[in-house]
């Protein structure tokens, strides 16, 4: 259920996520195709459209919630939410931000759950000023002007409602979960009423500039696994895919806790190396693990070095424009004892000798 989802530039902001776990079930928010010799369930429609009605009212009680966290007032934390991202360039000077929202189903109740999500530059601490709807009344009033003591039209138009504030960023979506915990609790008096438990994440972000940055790389990916879609995700299924790419979607690993029959998958981007004169480039990635136990960091072993030269792109690959150089690999965990690890991964510019460095933490359990 989009407000204005939007594309927004690198910056430094502020997301501010609000959840909301209402008791009781919805069912599909689609209506169901009607064949040509069916007429249309009334009853069904009013059910339908009673419920469309309480679905937005329920968005706009959390947009309050929202208004009132960003002014500083006290938010509901009715339930934690672990927050987790990764930043990936996009078409043009865009950035690509997947965001991952985890719920404890021991501390959140059955029921629907309710997101309304919102991006602000940083430092913003209430909606933007709207301009009021342009009148046709004079500024000044007219001494000899009458109409104050007529009576309205009731066949004028109702007067247009004032606009919505404009954010970088802002949606609102409706879920059927099952979660298990305790009984939903009342909300705070300070925010609009809202049924069930509610909770308010406000998570900065410092959103690299991959456009002026240079030489850069994206956040390091740690997955389950990567499947193969049969087609492309549709534009408008793309917020509950947020790692598809193509025929390709990524699955994250939201804890980076993985097991030792589990292969780890490591993957990131790498964008613009130093090019010669003849637009060619050579980069090296080396991937090293550091195991950790009692407070120190010992090194385990690394994997063999990878290269990404102009010849092994192909003669198509364009490393000026919005083509990105895939890196990664998948490294099977069976020698890896039970523990935390860290996983430094540097890539070496060769033509300009400059190195970047990644650094990625995950656990292996039996």
């Amino acid at each position: 259920m989009p407000l204005s989802p939007r594309g927004f530039r690198s910056t430094r902001v502020f997301v501010a996520a609000v959840l909301s776990i209402t008791c009781g079930t919805l069912a599909s928010a689609q209506r169901p195709a009607l064949k040509a010799d069916q007429k249309p369930d009334p009853v069904a429609a009013a059910a339908a459209q009673a419920k469309a009605q309480a679905e937005q009212q329920e968005i706009q009680a959390m947009v309050h919630v929202a208004d009132a966290a960003m002014s500083g007032q006290p938010a509901p934390s009715d339930f934690p939410i672990q927050f987790q991202n990764d930043f990936l360039k996009a078409q043009g000077s865009r950035v690509w931000v997947p965001i991952i929202l985890t719920l404890d189903p021991a501390k959140t109740s059955s029921g629907a759950l309710t997101l309304y999500l919102r991006v602000t530059p940083r430092g913003m601490t209430a909606p933007p000023v709207v301009a009021a709807p342009a009148s046709d009344k004079p500024d000044k009033p007219d001494k000899n002007d009458k109409s104050k003591d007529k009576k309205k039209d009731p066949k004028a138009p109702p007067a247009p409602p004032p606009a919505a504030p404009s954010y970088p960023f802002e949606d609102a979506l409706v879920l059927d979960v099952k979660r298990r915990g305790a009984a939903p609790a009342a909300p705070p008096a300070a925010a609009a009423p809202l049924p069930g438990k509610t909770s308010v994440l406000k998570q900065a972000l410092d959103v690299p500039n991959y456009a002026t940055t240079g030489f850069s790389t994206s956040t390091v990916i740690l997955a389950d696994r990567v499947d193969q879609l049969p087609a492309p995700i549709s534009p408008d299924a793309q917020s509950d895919h947020p790692y598809a790419f193509g025929q390709t979607e990524i699955v994250v690993s939201a804890d980076h806790k993985f097991r030792k029959p589990q292969e780890l998958i490591v993957l990131l981007q790498i964008y613009n190396p130093t090019l010669s004169p003849e637009k060619k480039f050579n980069l090296e990635a080396t991937y090293t693990f550091y195991r950790q136990d009692a407070g120190t960091e010992k090194r385990f072993n690394n994997t063999e070095p990878q290269t990404f030269s102009s010849e092994g792109m192909g003669a198509n690959f364009d490393p000026t424009g919005n083509s990105s150089i895939q890196a990664g690999q998948g490294v099977p965990l069976q020698s890896f004892p039970e523990g935390t690890y860290r996983l430094e991964i540097k890539i070496t510019d060769k033509l300009s000798s400059k190195v970047l460095t990644q650094n990625v933490s995950f656990t292996v359990a039996p």
